[in-house]
């Protein structure tokens, strides 16, 4: 009786953490992460981290804010003295391909997913930001930019983050991972996408069309 017991709980186990490891596997293709979010963007000056002060004083209370401030600055003043490099401060320059200045209205076509794999590192992020599943429907579409993203704000410190070479684009939401009704933009790198003319735009609208009007003609 007591080694069914044994097996059938051992069995739970192992279910459970098969459910764990699907599920964590799930979440890292958000990203929406805290860590992913921190990974491609950068810090702000000084008087938006001194907005991030003010952010966790109220969240957090003057005591906790301070004692946070403090020993970031510590650290800070501890790298400096032994010559570590600031995290974030050397990066490489970006190429023309990675710099579209995208305007929001503008018309463009995610790239085949062969072609912005290509511009993926081993971990599969494109200088930090994530490739992730729910993105590859939209390879071969065309889309129309719905706004650059320049700044985002992180919501569990209030700290201000800089983004470069960075787009929404309109209409295109996740469709969430383990019922997540949350919505969000995916974010897409401009690397990913490529501008479409409105003479090409036209055509490809033309030869969509052409079958239906055909069947249309024939009934």
């Amino acid at each position: 009786m007591n080694r069914g017991v044994k097996s059938i709980r051992a069995a739970a186990r192992e279910d459970i953490g098969q459910v764990d490891h699907a599920m964590s596997e799930q979440i890292r293709q958000c990203q929406g992460r805290h860590e992913d979010l921190v990974a491609w963007t950068e810090a702000t000056r000084y008087p938006d981290r001194a907005y991030k002060f003010f952010w966790q004083v109220r969240t957090r209370g003057l005591r906790e804010a301070f004692g946070i401030a403090t020993t970031r600055v510590r650290r800070f003043l501890a790298d400096r003295r032994n010559g570590a490099k600031v995290r974030g401060t050397t990066r490489r320059a970006c190429s023309s391909a990675e710099v579209l200045n995208l305007q929001p209205g503008e018309l463009v076509r995610v790239k085949s997913e062969s072609e912005i794999r290509e511009t993926l590192d081993s971990c599969g992020k494109s200088r930090g930001l994530a490739w992730i599943p729910v993105m590859n429907k939209y390879c071969g579409r065309e889309c129309r930019v719905y706004k650059r993203v320049e700044k985002i704000i992180l919501e569990s410190t209030g700290e201000i983050r800089k983004a470069k070479n960075t787009v929404l684009l309109e209409g295109v939401i996740c469709d969430g991972l383990y019922g997540c009704d949350r919505s969000c933009f995916p974010f897409w790198r401009e690397v990913w996408l490529e501008r479409v003319n409105a003479g090409e735009h036209e055509q490809n609208k033309r030869a969509a069309t052409a079958p239906e009007e055909t069947t249309i003609r024939s009934t």
